[in-house]
């Protein structure tokens, strides 16, 4: 008799062994299941999205020098460089030596009207600043959302 009971206490452990794994891969699955199904609903598609529609809104090269040249209006200016990647116009602005940040502020607002008011509403803009000196106050970079008209640093 007892060893039938020692075999049923033996099988009854072993059954709830097994139960406790079978539920830890079964929580261990769903939480990788839910993790993915979150990753592709957060993210999927982004990057096509960063790509539609930019053959229709080039730059021209009347706008990108019309740009260079406000810039260039400053002093101190060593290069400045504009391009287009994705749904953003990039302006970078290296400068020889400081110049008063109020002043690259005024200039960067007044640098929007080098582009067609339908860039202006479907890209956005980076401006990044910086300075060759070494007791600098740069690097600063300027942000403007497609909908907003100004700037935000």
């Amino acid at each position: 008799m007892k060893q039938k009971s020692k075999k049923k206490t033996t099988k009854k452990k072993n059954y709830a062994k097994y139960i406790k794994i079978s539920i830890i891969v079964l929580v261990i699955l769903l939480i990788f299941t839910l993790g993915f199904m979150a990753y592709k609903a957060l993210f999927a598609g982004n990057e096509n999205s960063r790509f539609v529609d930019l053959d229709k809104y080039k730059l021209s090269e009347k706008e990108i020098k019309s740009a260079k040249s406000k810039i260039n209006e400053l002093e101190n200016i060593a290069s400045v460089d504009v391009y287009t990647k994705s749904k953003i116009i990039r302006i970078v602005v290296n400068l020889k030596n400081d110049i008063e940040f109020e002043t690259i502020k005024e200039k960067s607002n007044e640098v929007l009207k080098s582009f067609t008011e339908s860039n202006l509403s479907y890209y956005d803009v980076e401006i990044f600043i910086d300075s060759k000196s070494k007791d600098s106050e740069y690097p600063k970079i300027g942000y403007k959302y497609k909908t907003n008209s100004e700037f935000t640093w």
